[in-house]
């Protein structure tokens, strides 16, 4: 690796930020090719630790003392240098920066790009940073800086209140994700006295010996972990955010659903499973609670997310309902509390990883030329733009799971952890959003490219420039590469990781994956691609119609927040407010008025007006003066 690596991929975005606007004011061009710079920097630090790691034959923790806790102890700051850090710190600082190299053709023409990339590049070291660490504190500020990063650039465009109300919104339902994280984490401090993941995992397995603590008392702050991952990673009832996350730049979008924060929670449940609760050393069965909530939940939230994918109109909304639905997938698989579970999990994270960030960047060449996001105003793109139709196909069939491409491979293991549990409900869950997934990517792909030109629409359009081709290639030749290298690369991204037990896929599997993409495929082709069916008929229809209103309104989830949470509140606060302003405040005050003024009345009616009667009381207080006087200063008695 290179020189100090497992700090500088993390250093250099974090300190490289901060000399944004320095760089833009010598120059537009100068703070652009700077920002580019400091990304593929970092990305050289991260992926220089690849070789390291190889087969988990290298495990690091590099430890520094940090805050004192009195006498000789310290909280350590600890970075870990491992498999499963080393591939997110590469994916979160790689496509990263072919996701900042994209931005320079796509943000050409905004306003506040020291801002956007000042926010960009530390959104890449609090990613990395998060990934990195080897306790669970570090971990934590990586993961408030991505949220806080977030926020900045999904409220980027501030003068649309639509964007600046979504960046509020991600802030605070995700904080609902963090205060579980962060009790959790507290819970097993005040247990274990360490934040470190191997002191943690040492202590769990001498307390569990000894039994000084037990199995089903430790679910609960695992539980709570997993809240922060609900969060982060917009899992069920948590999910509300990210669609409307889609109102910053197209390049914030691509890096949020590929590369950094969604991967976040993704990456805290692997981060368990691999170091903290390996089921090499505690069987599943001891924490099976935890396992079947993370299985339950995230698949159930593949499926629920797929259906709404199958009726939006907006080309990032779509992908957007798509990430939802896939890191289901993960999360599911990694809940299965097996080695097949944790790496085609940890498999389809990397592949995911690639060919989302190639299809929002895709979303975004489009958006950038006909300027629209609504799919209905789109369609005959596919020779106007072919660089971009086939790049984005090949993310299509990378996200549908078609033989030959990166999703294939990774999907068909996600199935198989399923059935190797077995956990049925998960199994039927993840087939019914596979199936829902190849039909709204076959509905995406072909109301962009492949749909009559909308009327009086794209005359004019052309290519996205190179500097925003590029990525899109390199993108979709990873996938591809992936996909034609299938076995020959699980094997040997096996191995990377350091797993040691057999890895197959079952004929049932083979044929799921079968009836998926004909079942998928058929639905596509019938309302789409072949036309046979006329999809205005379906909503159209009793049944139909009430169907995709539901859909369309998200099962009114997010109006039942509103109604309870802001408005219900909002009335709350209103009659809190008037009850303190009007019963206390008012109340005191009109009280102390009527006491004065009866206080006032009770002495009234010495005052009489006659000059006899005030001249004589006033002589009468002189008097009493004097006297009192008299009896202070010469002590007349």
């Amino acid at each position: 690796m290179l020189p100090l690596a497992p700090w500088l991929a993390w250093v250099i975005p974090f300190l490289g930020s901060l000399f944004v606007p320095a760089f833009f004011k010598a120059g537009k061009r100068v703070g652009e090719v700077y920002s580019v710079a400091v990304a593929f920097l970092a990305a050289a630090f991260s992926l220089s630790m690849i070789p390291d790691v190889y087969g988990g034959k290298y495990s690091q923790v590099i430890r520094v003392p940090w805050i004192p806790l009195g006498g000789d102890r310290f909280i350590e700051a600890s970075l870990l240098v491992d498999p499963l850090s080393v591939l997110m710190a590469s994916i979160a600082t790689g496509i990263g920066s072919l996701i900042v190299l994209y931005s320079v053709g796509y943000m050409a023409h905004e306003e506040g790009l020291p801002r956007y990339y000042f926010y960009m590049l530390f959104f890449i070291g609090g990613m990395t940073l998060l990934v990195m660490s080897e306790n669970l504190l570090m971990l934590y500020i990586g993961w408030e800086i991505v949220g806080l990063c977030s926020y900045g650039l999904i409220s980027f465009y501030n003068k649309k209140p639509e964007a600046n109300h979504a960046g509020i919104k991600a802030f605070v339902t995700t904080r609902i994700g963090d205060a579980s994280m962060l009790v959790g984490i507290l819970i097993l401090f005040a247990l274990f006295g360490t934040f470190s993941y191997g002191h943690l995992s040492e202590s769990i397995a001498e307390g569990l010996r000894t039994g000084a603590v037990s199995a089903s008392f430790l679910v609960i702050p695992l539980l709570l972990l997993f809240g922060g991952a609900v969060g982060k990673s917009a899992q069920f009832p948590l999910h509300v955010w990210l669609p409307d996350a889609m109102e910053g730049p197209t390049p914030v979008s691509a890096l949020i659903h590929a590369a950094t924060m969604v991967k976040a929670g993704v990456y805290l449940v692997a981060r368990m499973i691999y170091t903290v609760i390996p089921f090499e050393e505690f069987p599943p069965v001891l924490f099976a609670d935890w396992y079947l909530v993370v299985a339950t939940l995230a698949g159930f939230t593949a499926f629920f997310a797929a259906t709404m994918g199958l009726v939006s109109n907006d080309i990032k909304r779509v992908i957007a309902y798509s990430t939802i639905s896939q890191l289901g997938l993960m999360l599911a698989a990694l809940g299965m509390g097996s080695e097949t579970g944790l790496f085609g999990g940890t498999f389809h994270l990397l592949s995911h990883s690639i060919f989302k960030a190639l299809l929002f960047l895709a979303a975004g060449a489009v958006i950038h030329a006909v300027h629209t996001n609504n799919l209905d105003e789109m369609g005959g793109l596919r020779k106007s733009m072919p660089i971009t139709f086939w790049t984005s196909t090949v993310g299509i069939l990378s996200l549908s799971g078609v033989p030959l491409f990166s999703g294939f491979w990774s999907k068909d293991l996600v199935i198989e952890s399923s059935l190797q549990a077995p956990n049925i409900p998960v199994y039927l869950f993840i087939t019914g959003a596979s199936i829902l997934t190849v039909a709204y990517s076959l509905r995406w792909l072909y109301k962009v490219f492949l749909a009559p030109p909308s009327n009086g629409h794209h005359n004019h359009v052309h290519e996205a420039p190179k500097v925003m081709t590029i990525p899109l290639i390199i993108l979709a030749a990873l996938s591809v590469f992936i996909g034609v290298t299938g076995p020959f690369f699980e094997e040997e991204f096996h191995h990377y990781l350091g797993l040691h037990g057999e890895i197959g896929v079952s004929l049932t599997t083979y044929a799921s994956t079968a009836a998926i993409l004909a079942l998928g495929g058929g639905l596509g082709y019938l309302y789409y691609l072949g036309g046979v069916r006329d999809p205005a008929a379906v909503r159209q229809s009793g049944l139909g119609a009430g169907l995709h209103k539901l859909l369309e309104n998200r099962y009114y989830i997010d109006a039942f927040y509103y109604r309870v949470f802001v408005n219900g509140l909002d009335r709350l606060g209103s009659i809190i407010y008037r009850f303190i302003e009007v019963k206390v405040i008012d109340g005191f005050n009109y009280f102390l008025s009527r006491a004065t003024v009866a206080f006032v009345q009770v002495f009234r009616s010495i005052q009489t007006g006659e000059s006899n009667i005030n001249i004589s009381g006033l002589i009468l207080g002189l008097a009493i003066l004097l006297l009192l006087l008299l009896r202070v200063f010469f002590g007349v008695s």
